[in-house]
């Protein structure tokens, strides 16, 4: 079908069509390869940013508990099992 944009080739190897086939089994599907192709490659995009995002919260959650006491941590006690042994 002809577009204004530009187009990219995907190769349809055995892994690409047994994934293509499972999310038809589950949704019942019945998109051409490139237009679910298409779709799962935006869905796809939309849930990586959402999980960096909420990989962050996370971290950032951790953090202001740790800062808040939340945890019994003998930080010092940590980072002297982390040093490298002493030669003596």
């Amino acid at each position: 079908m002809p577009s204004k944009h530009h187009r990219i080739a995907v190769t349809a190897d055995p892994e690409l069509g047994a994934a293509l086939e499972r999310v038809r089994a589950v949704t019942g599907t019945h998109e051409g390869d490139a237009t679910l192709v298409r779709r799962l490659a935006v869905a796809g995009a939309d849930s990586e940013l959402q999980a960096g995002r909420d990989r962050r919260a996370a971290a950032e959650a951790l953090f202001a508990a740790m800062d808040g006491g939340g945890f019994d941590l003998d930080l010092d006690a940590i980072d002297r099992m982390n040093e490298p042994p002493s030669i003596a």
